[in-house]
């Protein structure tokens, strides 16, 4: 598979759902696109003819190409990925950032979330509504508040770290974990007249799009502006150029890659951890669709003799996610999906795991997709990667 990397021009806008058509009206976008906007953007180009026009025949031939991603990077001045910090990905749900007792607001305190026992004489309502989950939380009291300014995505270098080896950080430079990626644009439109190429009265119109750079804050001033782009990874014949991409109709650059994503396979120190503990953390780098957030069935689905146990699960609100299905020219159906960075606690029968077996399962999901339906893993919906969990559940401290 070849990575490709799209770097918009203007800012992009990647639209959020909400109806634009009327005057005043505001073209939000959100802060990252869905995966299945750039399987839109993939197909569309291997769909091309010669000339540069779509070919219906190809619809269904399109439809069955597989992405991996999008994937956050940034640049050089040569337009290639940085081969130090290049790849980023959003910051994992299972943790907390606390603010630092200096009130440094480049510096903060990492405390991990892990399935803890309830104390006795606790009450919850999880078991009445996900009877086969424990509970995620800190297991120490910190009367701190959260950190409102966290890092968005992560170098993958640092999340590899906390996938290896998840704990409790002090004063941790935060601009060293990762940043909050593209900053939004805000513009103001106005509708022209044809006859006389004068503004239309009453026709005012914005639109929030995506500035795909990124600016480090130092002493006081904007400096270290740097390149960001997308890229994603596909075995569809592309060609190299310009297109338009999301709303607007905005225009990005495609270029091929010939790097090597440096998390394309399990790193070795995750995986023998993972085969000695027979447990395991799923944490996905895209948001993904689930029937059931508490039963992913294709991430339990059993082997011969290997069957995951879902133990607790981190995420926060669900996405929405609808858009426009061009081939029926309709809406398509809405769908929530488990935001990017939520994590699934697993654990593996002891007695009957074939350590080969969980090897092979591994290398199963590794940057794979693990949402529930098909089309959902081809367009890249619920990529995961794994990390090391103990597999017991630790004490929630009481004061």
């Amino acid at each position: 598979m070849s990575v490709w990397i799209l770097e918009p021009r203007d800012p992009i806008i990647f639209r959020d759902g909400r109806p634009f058509g009327d005057p005043g009206a505001r073209a939000a976008s959100l802060s990252f696109p869905f995966p299945s906007t750039i399987a839109g953007g993939v197909r569309t180009r291997a769909g091309l003819d010669a000339q540069g026009y779509f070919q219906r025949g190809k619809i269904e031939e399109v439809k069955k190409i597989t992405i991996k991603g999008p994937f956050l990077v940034e640049l050089d001045s040569q337009g290639n990925i940085k081969k130090e910090n290049g790849w980023l990905v959003p910051a994992p749900m299972d943790l907390v950032i606390l603010n630092n007792t200096s009130n440094d607001e480049t510096r903060g305190n990492i405390k991990k979330l892990v399935p803890i026992d309830m104390p006795e004489d606790s009450f919850t309502d999880l078991q009445t509504e996900f009877p086969n989950l424990f509970l995620v939380g800190m297991t120490q009291s910190d009367n701190r508040k959260p950190y409102k300014s966290v890092p968005k995505f992560w170098y993958w270098k640092k999340l590899e770290e906390w996938l290896n080896n998840a704990e409790d950080k002090l004063d941790v430079n935060l601009s060293e974990l990762g940043h909050k990626g593209p900053s939004l644009d805000i513009r103001t439109h106005v509708s022209i007249l044809n006859e006389s190429q004068t503004a239309k009265e009453g026709a005012l119109f914005q639109t929030q799009g995506l500035e795909f750079t990124y600016q480090k804050q130092a002493d006081k001033k904007l400096v270290n502006l740097t390149r960001l782009a997308l890229a994603v990874q596909t075995e569809a014949n592309l060609r190299e150029g310009v297109a338009t991409l999301g709303g607007e109709r905005r225009i990005v650059t495609w270029q091929k890659n010939n790097d090597v994503m440096p998390f394309a396979k399990c790193p070795n120190e995750i995986k023998q951890k993972i085969l000695r503990t027979k447990a395991c953390r799923v944490l996905l780098l895209t948001p993904g669709y689930f029937n059931e957030i508490s039963k992913p069935e294709y991430l339990l689905k059993p082997e011969e003799n290997l069957t995951p146990q879902i133990k607790a699960v981190r995420v926060e609100r669900p996405q929405v996610i609808s858009g426009w299905d061009f081939e029926k020219n309709e809406p398509k159906a809405t769908r929530r999906l488990a935001p990017a960075g939520t994590v699934f606690f697993l654990e593996f029968d002891d007695k009957t795991t074939n350590e080969k077996e969980l090897e092979t399962w591994i290398d199963k999901i590794w940057l794979n997709s693990i949402s529930d339906d098909e089309q959902s893993r081809r367009d890249s919906f619920g990529l995961a990667v794994l990390g090391t969990w103990s597999g017991k559940n630790e004490t929630m401290e009481v004061k």
